[in-house]
């Protein structure tokens, strides 16, 4: 019980003017904090059994002799070295924190008061005495704030609430967000939008780029230009002068939403429209200076901070990877009072937007409709796709080449620029087949990774060597049928006929004589296992041929197309309808193929321009073929053979297909030999159709 005494002894013989020591805090930062221990009586939150904290008197820069004072006396102590600071002049921010929020402030229009609080909260993050000091004020309350922050600052209380309101600049702009109260201390009142930003503001470098790293970067320059968006024209059309109209007379609230599949190019669409538009194109920051991810609810901060930073000049923004903006918590509390905030962010930005994401559906519609514009990105069609490889892989392939290789719809322009970059910087000694096998490798590896089936043969013909669709017997002029499909750019034409009387080869060679990619779906690519998936997938066939502009084939149409009168099931009708419907408002070429024509339902025989038969071969049709692969296969010719296969009644282009291909592994020496293999296929054809049924075999 003695030992206060003794301190109060000891403490007269004490010049309280020597209880400080010279510290690398700012005078600043000294005064603030002095403020606060003294205004909020903090400093009984020090002692323990009479002991003062060692550790935070010496973060106070206090000397040894303050552990002799009472709490009563030291607090007499720092009141009087206080009113010394007061009395000094203007104490002022240290001059890198100063220079940076001055050229915040000319950005973004600060007054004093903003920026003296932008600076305590940046001190308060870095500075460890004023950090210490903020960390003993706790469980602040909404109405304490202002009066706290006023005797902290020495400003009027009046003046500064309007700083704490959500549409102040500081909060509003995203630069500063005042956390929700209570909160455990006065630490935890303000954040940045990262950790380092607080100490990106004492940047010596006098580089505010540098400064809002974290928060915006101009955009790399476009690798693609709009030709490549070729698929996208109506869009474009559209989209390219209302940008140009709204930036020059600054209308708020205009936002652009792009999706697709990842690698479709739609970061790169929007700098290409920034340089179509020669306007500056800035990007909000997806990590910060140390390379970690930004949350999604900081990266709305930072666009906040762009939209506010930026808006004295013209300037486009992209904001890309906006799943997790968009993906919240709907039976969260906060959800509503976000979506509105959210409602209200897209109709009053002063810059125009691009919101790029992979999945669109994470958002809710209310988001979605007020985009001025939404744009569906996918890949590009098979030409468009050729195009790029020619130009990407720098003239390695010609114009065939590349339109083998760019035959899958996966292939994105990520795919194909970043193959060609490995090309690119491989021995230039090596043969120019050797790179296209490189090539080709390289793409095919990147999409079976990404889960697509990728053919072996990619680069091979699927007509084959031999094709002449004058040696195909159809009840209709083939080769005219395809003229008058150049000309007129659409039509619905159901195939009909025994399997391989070449219904799908014809397919193959139509979309090669029109210049589209061939768009082939089958019945179980189609027919879906639950409810209503099934016309789902018809419709998404559908649009994948208006969007590649492809001629579409559908295999096995009387699975869809079965008459209605005889289903057993609503869903079988749903189809029928579902398929009807996407026929008639399908703009492009749709080919239909079936063996069996008389299940069709009668309404969708109606809606097919042209119904054409596919048949057996005619004997002179059948000696022409057979000349035509014995010269692919390097036989000499024999009458003999070619007139015993005219006798047969059953042999189609699919026969002499199948049989060619077998010299891949089983040559044939001569003519008679390929002609022998011809009929025992028909054999087994015949063989096949005569075979009983089930129990009767």
């Amino acid at each position: 019980m003695t030992t206060p005494i003794r301190k109060k002894a000891l403490a007269t013989k004490t010049n309280q003017t020597d209880l400080f020591i010279e510290t690398d805090t700012p005078a600043i930062c000294r005064l603030w904090a002095l403020r606060l221990l003294t205004s909020q009586k903090l400093l009984r939150k020090l002692y323990m059994d009479d002991e003062l904290d060692p550790e935070f008197a010496n973060t106070l820069g206090l000397t040894p002799q303050a552990h002799l004072l009472s709490a009563t006396q030291l607090q007499r102590a720092l009141v009087n070295k206080q009113l010394q600071l007061e009395l000094q002049a203007e104490l002022c921010l240290p001059e890198p924190l100063a220079r940076n929020i001055q050229s915040l402030a000319q950005m973004m229009g600060l007054t004093a008061l903003e920026q003296q609080l932008l600076g305590f909260v940046a001190l308060v993050k870095t500075d460890r005495m004023l950090n210490s000091t903020a960390v003993l004020l706790r469980d602040i309350k909404k109405q304490q704030l202002p009066k706290i922050l006023a005797q902290i600052l020495g400003c009027n209380e009046v003046e500064l609430q309007p700083l704490l309101r959500q549409n102040s600049t500081l909060i509003n702009s995203g630069l500063l967000a005042l956390e929700s109260m209570p909160v455990f201390s006065l630490d935890d009142v303000f954040e940045f939008i990262s950790v380092s930003f607080a100490y990106n503001l004492f940047d010596e470098s006098n580089d505010v780029k540098r400064l809002l790293k974290e928060i915006v970067q101009q955009a790399s320059p476009a690798t693609l230009t709009l030709k490549q968006f070729q698929h996208i024209e109506t869009d474009l059309q559209i989209l390219l002068p209302y940008l140009k109209n709204a930036v020059e007379q600054q209308l708020p609230g205009v936002n652009v939403l792009i999706y697709g599949p990842p690698g479709t190019g739609k970061s790169e669409l929007v700098r290409a429209l920034a340089k179509k538009l020669t306007l500056p194109l800035f990007e909000v920051s997806s990590e910060d200076s140390e390379g970690d991810g930004i949350s999604g609810n900081n990266r709305l901060r930072a666009y906040r901070m762009v939209q506010c930073l930026l808006s004295s000049s013209k300037n486009i923004v992209l904001f890309d990877e906006i799943e997790d903006v968009f993906a919240q918590n709907p039976f969260s509390r906060q959800a509503e009072l976000r979506k509105g905030w959210m409602n209200r962010m897209l109709e009053q930005n002063t810059l125009p937007c691009f919101w790029v994401t992979n999945d669109h559906t994470v958002m809710d519609n209310a988001f979605i409709r007020r985009f001025d514009q939404v744009i569906a990105l996918a890949s590009p069609p098979q030409a468009q796709r050729a195009a790029l490889l020619q130009d990407a892989a720098a003239k390695l392939v010609n114009a065939e080449e590349a339109m083998q290789l760019a035959a899958l719809p996966q292939l994105t322009p990520a795919i194909i620029t970043r193959a060609s970059k490995v090309v690119a910087q491989l021995n230039p000694k090596l043969t120019r087949p050797v790179k296209v096998a490189a090539l080709k490798h390289l793409m095919q590896q990147t999409l079976r990774a990404q889960g697509h089936q990728v053919d072996v043969a990619l680069t091979r013909d699927a007509l084959g060597p031999v094709y002449d669709a004058s040696l195909v017997n159809a009840d209709i002029d083939l080769l005219e049928l395809t003229k008058g499909l150049i000309n007129a750019g659409s039509g619905r034409l159901c195939l009909y006929g025994p399997p391989g009387t070449g219904k799908t080869a014809f397919c193959h060679f139509l979309a090669k004589q029109l210049g589209k990619p061939l768009l082939q779906k089958t019945a179980g690519q189609l027919f879906g296992m639950y409810v209503g998936q099934t016309e789902k997938q018809i419709a998404a066939a559908f649009a994948e041929a208006k969007q590649q502009d492809a001629v579409l084939l559908l295999d096995e149409v009387d699975s869809f197309l079965q008459d209605r009168r005889g289903a057993r099931q609503q869903w079988q009708v749903s189809a029928v309808n579902e398929m009807l419907m996407q026929m008639e408002a399908f703009a492009g070429v749709f080919v239909a193929s079936t063996n069996l024509l008389d299940n069709l339902d009668q309404a969708s025989l109606r809606r097919f321009d042209l119904k054409a038969g596919f048949s057996y071969l005619k004997p002179e049709q059948t000696k022409q073929l057979f000349d035509a692969h014995c010269q692919q296969l390097q036989l000499s010719p024999c009458r003999h053979s070619a007139q015993r296969l005219a006798a047969s009644s059953q042999l189609t282009p699919g026969d002499f297909a199948a049989v060619a291909r077998q010299s891949r592994f089983r040559s044939f020496a001569t003519a008679a030999q390929f002609a022998a293999a011809l009929l025992n296929d028909v054999k087994l054809k015949s063989l096949d159709t005569a075979k009983p049924i089930g129990f009767l075999q």
